[in-house]
């Protein structure tokens, strides 16, 4: 085969892989979008912020964000209080959470990670805890919930979605090693091999540290050097090497953002899926006067939703509109930190 046809090959099978993942994208999304969305005032019944934060984000979910949801939730509930303190924000265990046949909630493996987090936090008979002084005390509970919520966020997308995700993964790696025996039998270089870091490097980064910190040299060294030096150091071609950064790009592309979003859940799980989402919806678009009745039919409304400000990023907005609504001052069961925590 001529530079010129494999070339010409690659362009065209990475252009076809590409539209595969797209189209499986859309139908996942037109999927999701066409769910009936019934209007809702809270939460399902029984979910508490992770739930509806894996329903609603599923493998996007940002488990190092619900500690501060959860707090509020469990404060709702009467679990804790919380006070400002020169160490941080004292949190006052009031009762133990309650088993889970009594909690009234839906999903016993959220439930477990919770009670794993609030067990860490009040050991024994210790019922206060500093968020700023003790968070070393809890660090291995709190990465473990953080990781068993990673884990769940894999499997709210369904059996159907995670074939397919792997399927595009591997199917992207395969594409980029192709690619890369095509070059390696022309310009008789090792270049394939060389391929292998990057499309190794990419799969391990999505099993590594969630900060970029980490990830991000970790990637530049094991999978930038050899692929500077497939680019530069391999003596290779202009075309080659668009081709080999073509495949490259559509292998990052797909395991970090085609393959994350293939979403093919139950129907049922779809139903509860349009319930968090109507849910958001009404919080987002409800008027000052819609959330007045409410506040005056359900004197404990805002602080039964305030956790999920959190979990879908609409804090801001919502304190703009909950501002005139609810009195200045303490909060139930959270001291005089109204404003740190609609903020």
């Amino acid at each position: 085969m001529s530079e010129f046809g494999i070339f010409l090959t690659s362009m065209i099978l990475s252009g076809i892989f590409l539209l595969f993942c797209i189209g499986v994208d859309l139908v996942s999304y037109i999927r999701k979008k066409n769910i009936i969305k019934p209007v809702e005032f809270f939460a399902p019944k029984g979910y508490s912020p992770i739930d509806a934060a894996l329903v609603y984000s599923a493998r996007r979910v940002k488990a190092n964000a619900l500690f501060t949801p959860l707090l509020l939730y469990w404060a709702d509930q009467g679990f804790i209080t919380v006070e400002e303190d020169g160490r941080g924000l004292k949190i006052t265990k009031k009762k133990w959470l309650l088993p889970f046949e009594e909690s009234g909630r839906t999903n016993r493996k959220t439930y477990d990670c919770e009670l794993t987090l609030f067990s860490s936090m009040f050991r024994g008979k210790e019922d206060e805890f500093y968020t700023l002084a003790a968070t070393k005390s809890v660090d291995k509970a709190y990465d473990e919930t953080i990781n068993d919520c990673k884990k769940l966020s894999r499997s709210v997308i369904g059996k159907t979605g995670k074939i397919i995700s792997l399927a595009m993964k591997i199917g992207a790696a395969v594409l980029a090693f192709f690619i890369g025996i095509l070059i390696s039998f022309h310009t008789e270089a090792p270049i394939a091999l060389i391929m292998l870091f990057p499309v190794i490097g990419v799969f391990l980064m999505k099993f590594m540290p969630e900060p970029a910190i980490v990830r991000v040299p970790f990637m530049a060294v094991w999978g930038g050097v050899p692929l500077l030096a497939a680019l530069f150091i391999v003596p290779s071609s202009t075309l080659f090497r668009i081709s080999i950064g073509v495949a490259i790009l559509v292998l990052v592309l797909t395991v970090s953002w085609f393959a994350e979003k293939a979403d093919f859940r139950k129907k049922e799980d779809l139903q509860i899926y349009g319930k968090v989402c109507s849910f958001k919806r009404f919080l987002t678009v409800a008027d000052k006067n819609r959330l007045e009745a409410l506040v005056e039919e359900f004197p404990d409304y805002f602080y039964d939703v305030l956790p999920f400000f959190y979990v879908f990023g609409i804090t801001k907005k919502m304190r703009r509109k909950f501002d005139k609504i609810i009195p200045d001052g303490s909060m139930r069961a959270l001291g005089p930190i109204r404003d740190i925590y609609i903020d």
